[in-house]
């Protein structure tokens, strides 16, 4: 979600702006900030100092930025998923927001947990 939020307009970025209004929080994943990096610098080529600024951008967005728990139960079928499911559980986030349709978005709830995508928050929001 958050690749999107930083490269494209649409739900994804209009939610990062509704964060910035302080509408919602954001609960951020380390990992998810390392695969943020990880993605525009290897997958989009983005120059080291635009990566830097986005990143800097969603820290500082960020109410939280949560690490990953030791113990990371298997839930999506991919464990990089499974990381970012259990850092957002252990933080105590309402809501994990994303776009992947194959792995996350099937589970629609972990514990008391919903799983949403960027426009249904949207919704909820408005």
């Amino acid at each position: 979600m958050l690749v999107s939020a930083v490269i494209a307009d649409g739900p994804p970025r209009r939610l990062l702006e509704a964060i910035a209004d302080r509408r919602a929080e954001l609960v951020l994943p380390s990992d998810v900030l390392a695969e943020l990096r990880r993605v525009l610098v290897e997958k989009l080529k983005l120059a080291p100092d635009d990566v830097d600024r986005a990143a800097d951008l969603v820290v500082q967005l960020a109410s939280t930025v949560a690490e990953t728990p030791s113990l990371v139960p298997a839930r999506s079928g991919d464990p990089d998923d499974d990381r970012i499911i259990a850092a957002a559980l252990a933080a105590g986030a309402e809501v994990l927001v994303s776009g992947d349709r194959r792995h996350v978005l099937p589970l629609r709830s972990v514990g008391p947990m919903r799983i949403l995508r960027p426009q249904d928050v949207l919704a909820a929001l408005a």
